[in-house]
């Protein structure tokens, strides 16, 4: 049972866009949105349903009925798998969309809440999720510290970031990253925050990072430009978007990556840390 919750609201923005994300987990000094709230056809694409099967196969290995946070929780779709698998899964995000969305389309337990000094006892969770967030931040290692105190001794945390900074592009910039990371920032930062690190392993290349250079940079240049709503080429990408089987058939493309897992280099980072 959970201690009663602090909700704090702020306007509404998109919870899928980086902005939301940000505001998620700390804050920022300004507030300019690069695109709308639900406009970003590659959320429902094969690159972010290959990760979050990356996230998935990592909460697999915990025992079925343990209580997991999710954070920052966007459109549900992670913690909605996982609470099909038999957890117990609580979201959270800065967004009153994002929550309003997630309790009306779900039966998710949502909190509208700031990552960086989250509503919950220390020890709640025995683990959480975070996919995609840290980069967005101004206090990455403050959201990271409560990460840490919210899960209990020998919980798991699992999460992803963007990695290398070499590899930073126009599409970092439409995102509205703060940085890109290195292992070893990764790391360090978790380390800090009282964690020991299971894992944290370079993901993506080469495939996904072909996938990157050749459609999504190209298409995040053009949305810079454009609106989602009034461009029928982007409308068209967010259609093939959800289709199944173009997912499915793209997602066996990636997994060539695996025969090149041993590499150091990649577009993104999967960690797995154990609270001490």
């Amino acid at each position: 049972m959970f201690p009663p919750l602090t909700i704090r609201v702020t306007r509404a923005v998109n919870p899928y866009s980086p902005l939301a994300t940000r505001h998620s987990l700390g804050n920022i000094s300004h507030m300019t949105a690069t695109h709308q709230w639900g406009t970003q056809p590659e959320m429902f694409g094969p690159r972010h349903e290959h990760r979050l099967s990356m996230i998935v196969r990592e909460v697999d290995k915990l025992p079925r009925g343990c209580r997991i946070l999710d954070g920052a929780v966007g459109l549900g779709q992670l913690a909605l798998r996982m609470q099909g698998r038999g957890y117990c899964v609580v979201g959270i995000d800065y967004s009153f969309d994002a929550a309003l969305h997630v309790r009306r389309t779900s039966t998710l337990p949502v909190v509208v809440g700031d990552l960086t000094c989250m509503p919950f006892r220390d020890g709640a969770f025995d683990a959480m999720t975070t996919g995609e967030t840290l980069e967005h931040l101004d206090d990455d290692a403050a959201a990271v510290r409560e990460i840490g105190r919210v899960v209990r001794e020998r919980g798991r945390v699992i999460a992803t970031v963007p990695a290398l900074q070499s590899l930073w592009s126009s599409s970092d910039d439409y995102y509205e990253h703060r940085r890109r990371y290195s292992r070893q920032q990764l790391t360090g930062l978790f380390r800090a925050a009282g964690l020991d690190i299971d894992k944290a392993r370079f993901w993506g290349f080469p495939i996904v990072l072909l996938y990157d250079t050749v459609f999504l940079l190209p298409m995040n240049k053009r949305r810079a430009r454009r609106e989602v709503t009034t461009d029928a080429g982007l409308q068209s990408v967010a259609r093939a978007g959800r289709s199944r089987a173009l997912v499915s058939a793209v997602r066996a493309v990636f997994s060539i990556d695996r025969l090149f897992s041993w590499i150091p280099f990649g577009p993104g980072l999967l960690l797995v840390a154990v609270k001490k």
